[in-house]
């Protein structure tokens, strides 16, 4: 891919559910390669191991090594139960930590961009399909419809759930809507539209109330009363030119003050919940080298990951020094997860992009 507005449209593609103006590799067809799917460190991205089986009574060995992941989410009870969300190839979940994968068959293609497990039910778990938002409460045995837009061209795009009251459910879609439910998806609101399509939802491990609304194009925006009032955040980080076009985001757990927000700029930091921000200091230039996805260690703020279209880098400090790493795959890491229960192991999800 050449060129910095080339970067930026990969980026908004990738993350802009049901968008087709960029052609990603699909399927798991040896044509395709198969070195995509998921990734696996027990060593903070030291040595790799691919982590792609699908599980099959059958004798002929199944595999998502083709597969473009560009989610992962974890079980907030089971450290081994792992959600990976697809750019195509709908969703898998591992209950065994990657060794193997499995696959519900309402959930076998197309695009799923976000998953999110009810903190305190492990078999009720929501996941962002087309213009749905699909719910299982049997632990992925079947799923149902619970919230339809009834605009067929709309895309719902994430999905959060409340983890002090999880009959608190958030979802939005790809035309900047954000809604809530309170009885678990039974029935929903409006509570914003923004101008512009809504990519990620975080919400403050300390304070449920306090929700982060990451958009395409129009910035970060913040509630800290579930919804009700929305503060726009972009006007204290516009000194960063780029930091509107939205990659990722991550939020510190062990400091809940911290976030970590990912955009064409590359890497800044709020140490304030989003009150102001800093640059992080890269290894390369600002605007470079384009930063598909960052994480934050839930047992230390300073332990930062990030990956680009080559490289895994770390830092122990904060991003004061970094290591760098060759990515394990000829594709684009996507999707970082540091597991909550062990900081050394870490899960990687990668995409093919097409020039």
């Amino acid at each position: 891919m050449k060129g910095k507005q080339t970067l930026a449209l990969i980026v908004g593609c990738l993350l802009f559910a049901g968008v087709g103006c960029i052609s990603f590799q699909t399927g798991g067809t040896p044509t395709g390669g198969n070195d995509g799917g998921v990734f696996k460190t027990s060593d903070k991205g030291e040595i790799w191991a691919q982590k792609v089986a699908v599980s099959t009574s059958g004798k002929e060995g199944k595999s998502i090594g083709g597969v473009n992941v560009i989610f992962l989410a974890q079980d907030p009870q089971d450290p081994n139960a792992i959600y990976a969300g697809t750019t195509d190839n709908g969703m898998f979940y591992t209950y065994d930590g990657g060794e193997s994968w499995n696959q519900p068959s309402q959930l076998s293609r197309g695009k799923v961009s976000s998953v999110a497990i009810d903190p305190k039910d492990k078999c009720t778990v929501y996941a962002t399909s087309g213009n749905t938002l699909l719910k299982t409460t049997d632990c992925s045995r079947t799923w149902d419809v619970t919230y339809l837009d009834s605009r067929p061209e709309r895309r719902t795009t994430v999905v959060a759930i409340d983890h002090f009251n999880s009959d608190i459910v958030y979802t939005a879609t790809d035309g900047g809507d954000i809604l809530k439910s309170l009885d678990a998806g039974k029935s929903w609101a409006s509570v914003q539209t923004l101008k512009s399509p809504v990519l990620r939802l975080a919400m403050s491990v300390d304070d449920s109330r306090r929700l982060f609304a990451a958009t395409q194009r129009s910035g970060l925006w913040r509630t800290t009363d579930g919804g009700d009032t929305w503060t726009d955040l972009s006007e204290s980080y516009r000194e960063f030119n780029g930091s509107n076009d939205f990659v990722d985001l991550a939020l510190g757990v062990s400091d809940p003050a911290i976030i970590l927000h990912a955009s064409k700029y590359g890497l800044i930091r709020s140490t304030d919940h989003g009150d102001t921000w800093e640059s992080v200091e890269l290894l390369t230039p600002p605007k470079s080298a384009l930063v598909y996805t960052v994480a934050l260690d839930p047992k230390d703020v300073n332990g930062i990951y990030y990956g680009t279209a080559t490289t895994f880098y770390r830092s122990s400090n904060g991003g004061v020094n970094w290591i760098p790493k060759a990515l394990p795959t000829t594709r684009t890491a996507t999707a970082l997860l540091v597991d909550s229960s062990n900081s050394n192991v870490l899960y990687m999800g990668v995409t093919k992009f097409n020039d």
